[in-house]
């Protein structure tokens, strides 16, 4: 199987967390986080499950519509 490696800078993680910490309490989707960064969403998001792995952020359910569609909140654990 394949496998993807992104090079993912230091700087790119601290603006992620800085977003993140603007919206502590909200819902908030990784489209939103890379629009206000001014990252690619696809990019965020490989970004944001590296913090996760790290334990930099914890990732909270908040809504769930089914399965496949359910929405986060992003805690930044200091």
């Amino acid at each position: 199987m394949a496998s993807i490696n992104v090079k993912i800078f230091p700087e790119e993680k601290d603006a992620i967390v800085r977003v993140l910490q603007k919206h502590e309490e909200q819902t908030i989707s990784v489209a939103a986080i890379a629009n206000e960064a001014d990252f690619n969403p696809n990019r965020t998001r490989f970004i944001v499950e590296e913090l996760l792995d790290e334990g930099r952020i914890r990732k909270i359910p908040t809504k769930m519509f089914n399965a496949r569609y359910i929405r986060y909140k992003y805690e930044v654990v200091q």
